[in-house]
């Protein structure tokens, strides 16, 4: 595959696109940038009407891999099979 190498720190990716890459909804997107010091603001292009709330990719990265470390092992006693 020869496809463009782009680096995360210059790519741009919409409110519904960061939704996803966490594994939540726009709308748990919204309160968390609201409720969490942690999590991305994100930035407007005002040249653009209705502006359009984009975040930095790499800052998604990051706040998904805050969230992991913050989150506790799922417990696995559920998945062992006893006869």
């Amino acid at each position: 595959m020869n496809r463009p190498k782009f680096d995360p720190t210059f790519v741009q990716i919409n409110k519904s696109e960061a939704a996803e890459i966490l594994g939540i909804t726009v709308q748990q997107l919204d309160r968390r940038r609201q409720c969490d010091d942690r999590c991305p603001k994100g930035f407007r292009d005002w040249d653009d009407f209705p502006p359009i709330t984009r975040f930095r990719l790499s800052d998604i990265y990051a706040y998904s891999e805050l969230v992991m470390q913050r989150a506790q092992s799922a417990s696995t006693a559920l998945l062992i099979h006893q006869p």
